[in-house]
Parts: structure tokens; C-alpha cells; sequence
């Protein structure tokens, strides 16, 4: 039977299901002096707890890469889960609270066997409609320098992958959230790959005058490191994209947003539209 964990990152002790596959993870232990009492905790073994500030879920993701053996990884948020739907195209759903009969009706039981006929999984990707490389710039809290810096760094530690990059940056679909299950090598590769990458943007990247927000900018790279990362390899993996569920407990909320999606579907034209005439108005 494979080893299969998918680790919900957490920054605060929200409630997370006790299902075999869950593993609630604390972020940012070495940060605070509390901590959450049945999570795991990313301050011990070998760890860049002290960088979650820059790194955000990404200090979970090295402290499982250097202390947690498994078969298959996987890393979710504390609301927003990968859930096994293959027949929809829509990115996400809107519900209130994880609990284990959610879990069961959104298809958790059969997960394992689907998650292993895959070597990775990822969220649906989502249409923004500009190219990956102006969406970055044009984000709150986001710079487009940081972006060119990243850019360079690939191209220069792995020349190899010049072409997917320009392909994944110059097109439309985004994967957010450092959100995927992969299998324990693909996992290892990318890990090895995508924190070498980040520890030399460290080096060369002027944070100073940051804001916390602007802070969290490992974070953002990675998001769209992940993409590029999956252009160059996709055709020798074998690839799923599945939805999320967003769980939003304040019932208010949870109904303006589903409302939004049936008005404006994630992923539309006309959701691009809204969104960059709301931010410019």
C-alpha cells in the first residue's frame, strides 16, 4: 500500500479533519511561542521555519522534504483542499467547514487509488487572460523586478529550461497557491530545484523597503515557479489537474462569494474583465 500525506499547511489552530490522509502542519513555529497541540511542526529536524515571513507555506514544504518519508506528498492550505472531481472544468467550490462527512461526499474514500495512477497533481489551472508574466506585475503586493530577477536565475542555473519558462510566462493560465501531490521523486527533484533557485534570489533581491505583505515574495514566486516546472517535465509525467474546495466558514461570505462564481465563473473573460476594472475604477 503506498505511503500517501497531504499536509495542511496552517498559521493558525483551525480545525482540520482526522482523515488518514490529513496531516495538519504548523508554519512559522520558530516565529511564535505558541504552539498548536496536535499538529506537526516545522521548527525541528532540518528546517527554515525562521523564513516563513518570506517563504509562507513553503517552510512546511522544505521541512517535509528533509524529514518526512512518504510515496507521495502533497500540500494543501488550511482553506483550500484538492478534492478528487475529474469531470468538472470549474476551479474551485465554495464550502463552509472541512469536516469528514464533506470529505466523504466530495470523494475522499477513493482518493488514494486516484492519486496513485499519477505522479502529479495540481489545481486546475485558471485562465487570467493576460500573460502569466503582466498578471504577476499587476498583482497587490507583487513587483515586476522580482519576477525578472527569477527569470535570470533560471536561465542561468538551467539554461534548459529557458524555453518552457518563456512558454509558461508568456501564456494565460496560472496555478496558485503552492498547491499539488506529487510522487516522492518528483517531489524530491522539484524540491531540490525550486529552494536552490529561491535561496540564490535571496542572495540577489532587494527586500529592504518591503512591507509584511510584500515580504511573503518566495511565496509568490513559487507560485509561478510550480508552472514552469510542469511545462518543462509534463510530457514525461504522467499529469491531473483537479479542483479545490475553499472553505469559508462565515455563512454571509461563503453565500457572496458563491454568488460571485455563478455571476462570474473563475477562469471567464468576463471575471478577468470585473476584476481589473474593479482595482482600476
Amino acid at each position: 500500500m503506498a505511503d500517501i500525506k497531504l499536509f495542511v499547511c496552517c498559521h493558525q489552530p483551525v480545525q482540520v479533519p482526522r482523515h488518514p490522509l490529513l496531516f495538519p502542519i504548523q508554519v512559522g513555529t520558530a516565529l511564535t511561542s505558541q504552539k498548536f497541540s496536535g499538529f506537526l511542526h516545522d521548527d525541528t529536524g532540518e528546517n527554515i521555519s525562521i523564513k516563513n515571513r518570506a517563504y509562507c507555506e513553503l517552510t512546511a514544504q522544505y521541512w517535509v522534504w528533509k524529514n518526512i518519508e512518504a510515496d507521495y506528498y502533497g500540500f494543501f492550505h488550511y482553506r483550500r483542499y484538492l478534492y478528487p472531481e475529474i469531470s468538472t472544468s470549474q476551479p474551485y467550490r465554495i464550502a463552509g467547514k472541512p469536516t469528514l462527512h464533506l470529505l466523504d461526499k466530495l470523494g475522499y474514500n477513493n482518493f488514494s487509488e486516484l492519486i496513485k495512477n499519477y505522479d502529479l497533481i495540481l489545481p486546475i489551472g485558471e485562465n487570467m487572460h493576460i500573460p502569466v508574466r503582466e498578471h504577476y506585475a499587476r498583482a497587490p503586493y507583487h513587483h515586476r523586478k522580482d519576477l525578472e530577477l527569477i527569470e535570470q536565475l533560471v536561465k542561468q542555473k538551467y539554461p534548459e529550461m529557458s524555453l518552457a519558462l518563456e512558454s509558461y510566462f508568456s501564456g494565460t493560465i496560472c496555478y496558485f497557491g503552492n498547491i499539488y501531490i506529487m510522487r516522492k521523486e518528483i517531489f524530491y527533484d522539484y524540491c531540490s530545484w525550486l529552494f536552490s533557485l529561491l535561496e540564490e534570489f535571496d542572495h540577489n533581491a532587494d527586500k529592504k523597503e518591503y512591507t509584511s505583505q510584500e515580504q511573503r515574495v518566495d511565496g509568490y514566486i513559487a507560485e509561478r515557479l510550480l508552472g514552469v516546472y510542469l511545462r518543462y517535465k509534463q510530457d514525461n509525467l504522467r499529469v491531473l489537474e483537479l479542483p479545490r474546495v475553499h472553505f469559508e466558514p462565515r455563512i454571509m461570505q461563503r453565500w457572496k462569494m458563491q454568488a460571485l462564481n455563478f455571476v462570474l465563473p473563475p477562469g471567464t473573460c468576463r471575471r478577468a474583465v470585473f476584476k481589473y476594472m474593479k482595482k482600476n475604477l
